[in-house]
């Protein structure tokens, strides 16, 4: 789960003249502008979404409203206005103009934010209304396009390794560190990995250990012990391996 609620950056396409129930193309239409917005009226907006705001996450979402999801509920004809929230919106760039009727931007963004909410209200902002037409996640956390392995390119080489073709598979993957390179780091003894292992928290010692608060992954020997937390001088585990 670290590795899923770390930040994330997206680049999509809002087209505008048209807001829709769910925010995206696949929605029923709601509400129409002949207005467009100009690259500069589109730049001066943008520092407003910039930072820790509120928003509104879309009615079609997964959050839970009474035990259902609140798209669950809009499916059955229950359009749910759900609570704002704060979000964290590190960066936020129109980056291409193709037509008057679109534009695609690329943002940088904390857990919880919803493109879809960005979209809506910036065209409701600008007086025209929108919606996204496209979306891609180009990044999570340490994970970027660079490091993704195309579908196509996986089975080409299981096929041509043959009886071997675990192995093959084994030789694209990254080490479960790579997931845990924005987290304090602790190489620990080997009886400090036995009791992590055990659940004991482990005191941090030497004047190279981290003495900051907050999440921590310990390795022994280069292998991964433990994820936890750095508490009173201490790492306390929260989730351990087996290393046997």
């Amino acid at each position: 789960s670290h590795a899923v609620d770390g930040d994330k950056a997206y680049r999509f396409t809002v087209r505008w003249g048209v807001e829709t129930d769910t925010d995206d193309a696949e929605g029923q239409v709601v509400e129409t502008s002949d207005q467009r917005p100009d690259a500069a009226a589109i730049r001066a907006l943008l520092p407003e979404f910039v930072g820790s705001i509120l928003q509104r996450p879309p009615s079609f979402s997964a959050i839970k409203v009474n035990g259902e999801r609140a798209y669950d509920l809009a499916r059955d004809g229950e359009l749910v206005e759900l609570d704002a929230r704060p979000v964290d919106i590190d960066r936020l760039d129109l980056v291409a103009s193709p037509d008057a009727e679109s534009s695609v931007f690329e943002a940088e963004c904390g857990k919880g934010t919803y493109v879809r909410s960005l979209a809506r209200d910036m065209g409701r902002r600008l007086g025209c209304f929108g919606h996204v037409t496209a979306l891609r996640r180009t990044r999570v956390g340490a994970f970027d396009e660079t490091t993704t392995v195309k579908l196509d390119a996986l089975i080409a080489a299981t096929e041509a390794a043959g009886q071997r073709g675990r192995d093959v598979l084994g030789s694209f993957l990254l080490p479960v560190e790579a997931a845990l390179a924005d987290l304090e780091h602790l190489a620990v003894s080997q009886q400090d990995a036995a009791n992590l292992v055990q659940g004991r928290a482990v005191l941090i010692r030497g004047r190279d250990a981290p003495v900051m608060s907050g999440p921590i992954y310990a390795t022994c020997k280069g292998r991964l012990i433990a994820i936890g937390e750095i508490e009173k001088g201490a790492m306390h585990p929260t989730r351990v391996f087996n290393v046997r």
